[in-house]
């Protein structure tokens, strides 16, 4: 149990269960496999990955080495991801230059496999300025950012680069 985005508890994320295995495999949605991977991909490379009650997915252990946080705004506008190194956090807002600065929501728009290809990216060390290259900002409001189409390949959530 630990901290979540909204400050209450949540649960550690056990091998052996996934929220899909109450549907047959057969039923499963893209988020659902997506999710799926993401999961299993952070728990093999030792991320702790747990799920919040507020629709909100959680990577690493705050405030020590790196954390994020991917919270849900809504089926268009996509994952805001809050990041932190050594309990710093790190916002994607003062990275666009947006009015907001570092208070501003950016979201990474869907699929689900964009935001978990930058949960991991964070988590396996790349800096900010690198990932984000690997991202479009297509604005919006929420302001909105989407990975780049040639970096999708087989598996989403793992990309071929």
């Amino acid at each position: 149990m630990g901290r979540s985005c909204d400050g209450h508890s949540h649960r550690s994320f056990n091998a052996g269960f996934t929220p899909t295995e109450r549907k047959p495999e057969a039923e499963w949605t893209a988020f659902d496999r997506d999710y799926i991977e993401l999961m299993r991909v952070a728990y093999a490379e030792g991320y702790r990955p747990r799920e919040g009650p507020c629709s909100c997915v959680d990577l690493g252990q705050w405030p020590e080495g790196r954390s994020v946080s991917l919270v849900r705004r809504g089926s268009r506008n996509g994952w805001e991801p809050f990041l932190s190194d050594s309990g710093r956090s790190v916002r994607l807002g003062r990275s666009y230059g947006l009015p907001l600065g570092e208070s501003a929501c950016v979201c990474v728009r869907p699929p689900f496999s964009s935001a978990a290809y930058l949960a991991l990216e964070w988590m396996r060390r790349r800096s900010l300025e690198s990932l984000l290259s690997d991202f479009e900002f297509v604005g919006g409001h929420p302001a909105g950012i989407v990975l780049r189409s040639e970096l999708i390949g087989p598996s989403p959530v793992v990309p071929d680069l």
